[in-house]
């Protein structure tokens, strides 16, 4: 068991596997090392975005904070180790993005963060089932990756999701829409993915600054090749006298081995036809991480392919957590989490 140098919290809870002989099998919690970020924001209410009065503070898609105008200095405790996409992002157009590395237990200066004018995407993502009904859904990462079709072109390999590189991220709200806010002008991919579906992707080319890009749709069809369980359960935190129900906190899925769905021909066929490019064939993208988020009263729902990926549970004011449940095709894995407060 992984700890935490003077922040030894370990909560003790089951694992049921439905559907599977033995199902209630002991566990326990593992924590996640932990450090801390300081930087500045420079002209971050500026610009023609300025008419906010704060900022949203996003790690990998999910905000964590809120940032009140006139504040200069960015101070986060507590992320968890590894590398992370940070965003902080004031109205529709201005904000900074930047890639981090967090070390456990240390602190990590981030400089100053150079706060720019950029553009917005907005879609929505949908589902389609074999039947050729569809849905909305909630809670799911989209990915904007810069570069356009030139990751996809005849000689260029897999995408890696999450790039390693400068990418925007957002979550789905509760009705399948999404905004991806503060983009560097430029071409980009919108992609999203589920396990147990064909991912789907569009292009986005010549964002403008202060400009938006709306009905960026996505949709999702369920492939019944492919193989995928389900990790569901619910987040609480420790609070003084019980515990709190988590919503918003983030389960991030590292699978066994990076999830790489095929793409619709018609959609092959609508990027090549506006790019004019001479497209690789699919799949264009490989899932290293595929992540959700709690509902308003702490529950998830996360797709997963067949095997034991580690899920990291992360709420902010929170120590961050990790289960590595056995996920079966077409069963569900029940994983709860009882995240200590920091």
């Amino acid at each position: 068991m992984k700890q935490i140098p003077k922040l030894l919290a370990v909560a003790v809870i089951a694992l049921s596997l439905t559907g599977c002989a033995g199902g209630g099998l002991g566990a326990l919690l593992d924590l996640i090392a932990i450090g801390n970020a300081v930087g500045d924001i420079e002209d971050l209410f500026g610009g023609s975005g300025g008419d906010a009065d704060e900022a949203d503070v996003l790690l990998d898609g999910q905000v964590i904070a809120t940032l009140p105008e006139g504040e200069e200095t960015l101070r986060l405790s507590g992320l968890p180790e590894g590398r992370h996409l940070l965003q902080v992002v004031a109205g529709d157009y201005r904000g900074s993005v930047r890639t981090i590395d967090v070390d456990a237990n240390m602190n990590l200066p981030l400089g100053v963060l150079q706060a720019t004018e950029g553009g917005q995407v907005r879609g929505t993502v949908r589902t389609q089932q074999a039947d050729g009904s569809t849905r909305t859904v909630a809670r799911v990462q989209v990915y904007a990756i810069p570069g356009g079709v030139d990751n996809i072109t005849v000689g260029s390999g897999l995408v890696s999701i999450p790039p390693n590189g400068t990418h925007y991220v957002a979550y789905t709200d509760g009705n399948g829409r999404y905004e991806l806010s503060a983009m560097m002008p430029g071409d980009y991919l919108i992609t999203a993915a589920i396990a147990g579906h064909q991912a789907d992707a569009r292009l986005v080319e010549g964002l403008q600054q202060g400009r938006r890009e709306s009905d960026v749709d996505l949709q999702l069809v369920v492939d019944a090749s492919v193989a995928a369980g389900r990790a569901i359960g619910n987040v609480t935190g420790g609070a003084s006298g019980g515990s709190v129900s988590l919503g918003g906190a983030s389960l991030r899925a590292t699978p066994d081995i990076p999830f790489a769905p095929g793409i619709p021909q018609e959609t092959m066929d609508t990027i090549a036809d506006e790019s004019g490019a001479a497209l690789r064939s699919a799949p264009w993208f490989q899932w290293r991480v595929l992540a959700t988020l709690t509902d308003a009263g702490g529950s998830y729902s996360l797709p997963l392919p067949p095997g034991t990926p580690r899920v990291d549970a992360f709420a902010y004011d929170y120590l961050p957590a990790y289960r590595e449940p056995l996920i079966v095709a077409d069963q569900v894995a029940v994983s709860d989490y009882r995240l200590e407060e920091r």
